[in-house]
C-alpha cells in the first residue's frame, strides 16, 4: 500500500478545485492535511479581522474533511519544524503544496524543502492561486505584460487554448483519519479580547453559498451597474477575504462569472490575478514605486493627520466611513477603499506605504500584491496606474455614490459635524506641484 500524503496548507483552506490535492491524489496513497498557525504570520500583515477568519475556515475545513472520513491536523509554532514532526510522525514520503509567491512565504517553502529533504521527504510545489500560470502570460512580443488590458487579453488567449476548468475531488476512501484538532481562538492566539471581525464568516462552506446566493439572488446580474454603491453591502461580491484565504477558487469564481455571462466581474476578478503577476516581477511592490520616479518624493505629512484618518475624523464622509467600517468590519468595499485611499495620499501628503501597511494589517481580506498594487495605482506609482494627477474629489465621491447619504449616516453620521482637516482644494494643489516637481527633475538631463 502507498504511503499516505501530506497536504501543507497555507492559502488554500478548500476541497474544492486544489491542485496540491491534485497531484496528492496521483500517488494513490491516503491523505493528510496540515496547517501550521504560525507567530511570524503577524509580520506578514495578518490582523485580528484575518486570522479570525483563518479560524472559523479551520474549523470548518476540518467539518468537511469529518464528513468525508479524514480529518484537518492544526498546529501552532515554526511551521517547518510542524512539516518535519508531522512528516515523521505519518511516514510520508511526499509534501504536497499549493505555491504561495509571497517573499516571504517563498523563503519558508525553501527552507521547508530543504529540512523535509534532510529527512528523505520530497515537497511537491503547484501554481494554484491565480486561472493561468505567470509564466504562461505574456505580450505578444513574449515580453511581460506592462497593463492590465494587455494581461487580460493574454490570459484569455490562454484559457481559449489551455482550458482551466474548475475540479471537484473525489476524496471517498482517500482520506487519513486524524484526532480531531484543538483549534485555538483568535483570542487565546491573541492573548487578549479581538475585537476586529470580519462582516463575513470565514470558511468553504460559506464562501460557496455566499457566491451561489449572490448569483441565484441577482446581484451579479446588477453588479457592473450597482458596484460603486457603497450604501448597498450585495452590490459587490464581499468574497474577496475567501480568495485571499483560498477558501474559494479563483477558476471556480471565474467559472461563475464566465457562465452568468458577467464581464465587468470577471475583468475584476482578474484584477486580483494581475496584481499578483505584478507581485512576481516586483517583489518589492509594498516597499518601492514601480514607477521609480516618484521614489524621490518627500511626503510632508503629519502623523497627527495619518492618525486622524485612521480614526475616521477627517471631516469628509465617504472617507471617515470607510475608516470606521473597516475597523469594526475588516471589510470596505472598493470604490470607497480608493476614496481613502486617495486622500491619505493625495490631501494629506502620507507616503502611500503607511496606508498600504493599515489597510493590510486592518483587512480581511489584506492580501500584499492586491493591496500593495491597488495602493500604487492610486497614488499613480504603479504598472498601469492612473496618471499622477488623478485625484478623487471626496466630496464628488460621495454625491455620486452615496447619494442619500445612507453609507456616511450608517458608519460615520457625527462626520459632517466635524472641523475638516484639510481643504481638499488647496491639497490638491500642492499635491500636483510635487509630484510635477520630481517627474520634471527626474526627466531633466541636467539635473
Amino acid at each position: 500500500m502507498a504511503p499516505p500524503v501530506l497536504v501543507w496548507l497555507r492559502r488554500d483552506l478548500r476541497l474544492d478545485d486544489s491542485h496540491a490535492i491534485a497531484e496528492a491524489l496521483v500517488t494513490g496513497g491516503e491523505l493528510a492535511l496540515l496547517y501550521v498557525l504560525d507567530p511570524a504570520m503577524k509580520a506578514r500583515g495578518v490582523g485580528h479581522a484575518q486570522l479570525g477568519f483563518i479560524v472559523e475556515g479551520l474549523e470548518d475545513l476540518h467539518g468537511r474533511l469529518a464528513e468525508r472520513g479524514g480529518g484537518l491536523i492544526v498546529r501552532r509554532g515554526d511551521t517547518v519544524a510542524h512539516l518535519v514532526e508531522v512528516a515523521r510522525e505519518l511516514g510520508v514520503e511526499r509534501v504536497c503544496a499549493n505555491r504561495d509567491e509571497e517573499p516571504a512565504a517563498a523563503a519558508m517553502e525553501a527552507a521547508a524543502e530543504e529540512a523535509l529533504r534532510g529527512i528523505g521527504v520530497e515537497l511537491v510545489v503547484v501554481d494554484d492561486e491565480v486561472n493561468v500560470p505567470h509564466e504562461l502570460v505574456a505580450t505578444k512580443e513574449g515580453k511581460p505584460c506592462r497593463t492590465y488590458s494587455a494581461y487580460a487579453r493574454s490570459v484569455r488567449r490562454v484559457l481559449a487554448e489551455l482550458p482551466a476548468p474548475p475540479v471537484e475531488h473525489d476524496l471517498a476512501g482517500r482520506l487519513l483519519a486524524v484526532p480531531a484538532p484543538e483549534i485555538p481562538s483568535a483570542e487565546t492566539l491573541v492573548g487578549r479580547p479581538v475585537r476586529h471581525r470580519a462582516d463575513v464568516t470565514g470558511g468553504e462552506t460559506h464562501a460557496l453559498a455566499r457566491l451561489r446566493a449572490w448569483r441565484d439572488d441577482g446581484y451579479l446580474a446588477r453588479y457592473a451597474d450597482d458596484r460603486d454603491l457603497v450604501a448597498e453591502p450585495d452590490a459587490t461580491s464581499r468574497l474577496s477575504a475567501y480568495l485571499r484565504q483560498g477558501m474559494l477558487s479563483p477558476r471556480r469564481a471565474l467559472q461563475v462569472a464566465d457562465r452568468s455571462g458577467a464581464p465587468k466581474w470577471a475583468s475584476e476578478l482578474l484584477w486580483r490575478d494581475w496584481f499578483k503577476y505584478v507581485l512576481h516581477h516586483h517583489p518589492d511592490l509594498d516597499r518601492h514605486c514601480v514607477d521609480a520616479r516618484f521614489d524621490g518624493i518627500v511626503w510632508t505629512g503629519s502623523d497627527e493627520h495619518f492618525e486622524a484618518w485612521t480614526r475616521g475624523e477627517t471631516g469628509y464622509g465617504m472617507v471617515d466611513a470607510a475608516m470606521r467600517q473597516l475597523a469594526e468590519t475588516g471589510n470596505i468595499a472598493n470604490r470607497a477603499r480608493m476614496v481613502a485611499a486617495s486622500f491619505l495620499v493625495k490631501d494629506l501628503h502620507v507616503d502611500w506605504r503607511r496606508g498600504e501597511q493599515w489597510f493590510r494589517r486592518h483587512l480581511a481580506d489584506g492580501d500584499l500584491a492586491s493591496n500593495a498594487g491597488s495602493w500604487q495605482w492610486v497614488s499613480g506609482t504603479g504598472l498601469d496606474a492612473a496618471p499622477y494627477f488623478r485625484i478623487f474629489n471626496p466630496d464628488l465621491q460621495e454625491r455620486k455614490f452615496d447619494p442619500t447619504g445612507a453609507y456616511v449616516q450608517r458608519w460615520a453620521p457625527d462626520s459632517p459635524g466635524l472641523l475638516r482637516i484639510v481643504d481638499h482644494g488647496v491639497e490638491r494643489d500642492v499635491t500636483l506641484a510635487a509630484y510635477k516637481a520630481v517627474a520634471a527633475e527626474l526627466q531633466d538631463p541636467s539635473a
